[in-house]
């Protein structure tokens, strides 16, 4: 066909597949199959990729945190290539991964937090041009129910805390930022004060 700027068009097709997750959720995403990829390479390396894992080079001396940010140059490398064996990889695995995670206090993570690294191994497949499959899809549902009902019974003996929201505003805080703005001018300031007492 004439007259088209194929070039174009295909640029075009690309950013509008590029625009079904935001710029920061994919970095959200990328942060977190980063810190899967990092400990599938020091836990799991018979999943990783060989060209991969050629281009990591020797990661012995690498601590986690470490090796996460040189998996992440290394997966915004051009041409890309495929991190892991894809086909290998199994819900179990993946999960097994999870429960290592904990908060900066030790506790467990919350289920949103888990899920949060569920929808980037979602992202993941979908970067890199692979579909889950079905298997693997509901293998991980399974997995995430039980995980959920872990939580839920966790909680309800003592053994961990449900934490939902934000941690409140301290007294002392809420009383000195109250006192700033009501010393402070203007209309704004009057109903932020009222909005900070309701709230």
């Amino acid at each position: 066909m004439e007259g088209y700027d194929w070039g174009h068009l295909k640029d075009q097709v690309r950013q509008i597949r590029e625009n079904t997750v935001t710029a920061r959720s994919r970095t959200t995403y990328q942060n977190s199959y980063c810190r899967f990829l990092a400990w599938l390479a020091k836990n799991k390396a018979d999943l990783v990729a060989p060209e991969f894992a050629t281009r990591l080079g020797d990661i012995a001396a690498y601590s986690l945190q470490q090796l996460r940010a040189h998996i992440k140059e290394v997966i915004n490398q051009k041409p890309r290539i495929d991190p892991f064996v894809f086909e290998l990889l199994d819900a179990e695995v993946f999960v097994t991964w999870l429960i290592t995670l904990q908060r900066k206090d030790g506790g467990a993570l919350s289920y949103s937090v888990l899920n949060t690294h569920r929808a980037s191994l979602f992202n993941l497949f979908r970067d890199f041009g692979h579909t889950m499959s079905k298997t693997l899809e509901s293998e991980l549902t399974t997995y995430f129910k039980g995980l959920k009902h872990k939580l839920a019974k966790d909680a309800s003996i003592g053994a961990s805390e449900i934490k939902t929201g934000k941690d409140p505003l301290m007294f002392d805080l809420y009383s000195f930022l109250c006192g700033k703005m009501l010393t402070l001018p203007g209309k704004e300031m009057a109903f932020s004060h009222a909005y900070m007492v309701i709230a």
